[in-house]
C-alpha cells in the first residue's frame, strides 16, 4: 500500500524566522522568510521520500498561502497553493497516513514564543475549543484527528515544543530548530544544520507512522464548542453579523457543532470576517 504525507508549512516557526517583517509580503524582508519556508519544506518531504512515503502533499498554509516557490520542490511532491481554501491550513489532508506541521508557532499569549499568536495576530486573543485555549497546533491537529490522521511530526521553536507535549503528548516526533529569547528574537540553528535534521526528523515520524506509534489527537465525540475572544469590540460587532453566532460578552462568540472539520471552517470564516474591523 503507497503511503502520503501531508504537509501544512506555515512560515513563523521556519528555521532563521525571528521578525514579523520576514512573514510578510511587501516587506523587503519576506523574500527570506519564502527562501525558509521552501528550505524546510524541502527538507521534510525529502526525509518522508527517503523513509519510505511514495508521495508528498504540500498545503501552503501562510498568509496569502502563494510563498512556496514551486520550482524549488522535487519528484513527488506536489503544492497545494492559493487563498482560499474551504479547510485552510488543512485543506486537502484526508486520505493521507499522516500530518506533518512544518513551520509552525506558539498560540497567542504564549510567553517567550517567537511570533506568537493564533489565526490572525491583530484579530484573536484566544480561542477555546471545548473549554481548552488552543493555537493553530491543536485546532488544526483536531482536524487531522477527525480524518483519522496522526499529526508525526512539528516543527518550530521550544515554545511550541512545550505546547506540542501539552496537549499531543509524547508521541509526535519535534524539529526544534531555535529557543526562543522573546516574541522577536531567537537562538537558531544554521539553515545548513537545520536542513539535515529535519530530515532526519521527517524519516523518524515516518518510521513511527509505520510502526503505528503515533495516537490520535482526542477529540472525544466530534462535537464542538468553539469560542473566539477578538481584541477590540469592533471586531465582535463584525463577527457577529453572522446569524449562528452567540455573543457571550463585549469581545467573545461561540458556535456549537458537530464535526471538526465544520468547526476549522467556522474558524476561518469569524477571524476573517472579524478582521474587516482592523484599522
Amino acid at each position: 500500500r503507497s503511503m502520503k504525507i501531508y504537509i501544512s508549512a506555515d512560515m513563523e516557526g521556519c528555521t532563521g524566522v525571528t521578525d514579523v517583517h520576514q512573514t510578510m509580503n511587501g516587506r523587503p524582508e519576506y523574500a527570506f522568510g519564502c527562501k525558509m519556508e521552501l528550505h524546510d519544506v524541502r527538507a521534510a518531504a525529502e526525509g518522508a521520500l527517503e523513509a519510505g512515503a511514495d508521495e508528498v502533499l504540500v498545503n501552503d498554509a501562510h498568509g496569502r498561502k502563494i510563498n512556496v516557490d514551486i520550482d524549488g520542490l522535487g519528484s513527488r511532491v506536489r503544492l497545494l497553493s492559493g487563498t482560499p481554501k474551504p479547510l485552510g491550513m488543512m485543506e486537502g489532508c484526508s486520505g493521507s497516513d499522516g500530518v506533518f506541521f512544518i513551520g509552525y508557532h506558539a498560540m497567542a499569549g504564549t510567553p517567550v514564543a517567537v511570533l506568537d499568536h493564533t489565526i490572525s495576530g491583530g484579530t484573536v486573543y484566544s480561542i477555546e475549543l471545548n473549554g481548552v485555549e488552543m493555537g493553530e497546533l491543536g485546532l488544526n491537529a483536531a482536524v487531522a484527528s477527525s480524518f483519522g490522521l496522526p499529526v508525526a511530526l512539528v516543527e518550530g521553536d521550544d515554545a511550541l515544543e512545550r505546547e506540542v507535549r501539552a496537549q499531543l503528548g509524547a508521541a509526535p516526533v519535534y524539529a526544534r530548530v531555535k529557543i526562543a529569547k522573546g516574541r522577536l528574537a531567537a537562538d537558531c540553528l544554521s539553515p545548513e544544520d537545520s536542513y539535515g535534521y529535519i530530515k532526519a526528523k521527517a524519516k523518524e515520524a515516518v518510521e513511527r507512522l509505520k510502526a503505528r506509534q503515533i495516537p490520535l489527537f482526542d477529540i472525544g465525540d466530534g462535537s464542538y464548542d468553539l469560542r473566539v475572544t477578538f481584541h477590540t469590540t469592533a471586531q465582535c460587532d463584525a463577527a457577529t453579523q453572522i446569524p449562528a453566532l452567540e455573543r457571550l460578552g463585549g469581545r467573545t462568540v461561540r458556535v456549537r457543532g458537530r464535526g471538526m472539520a465544520e468547526m476549522r471552517r467556522w474558524t476561518g470564516a469569524i477571524v476573517g470576517l472579524a478582521s474587516t474591523a482592523n484599522s
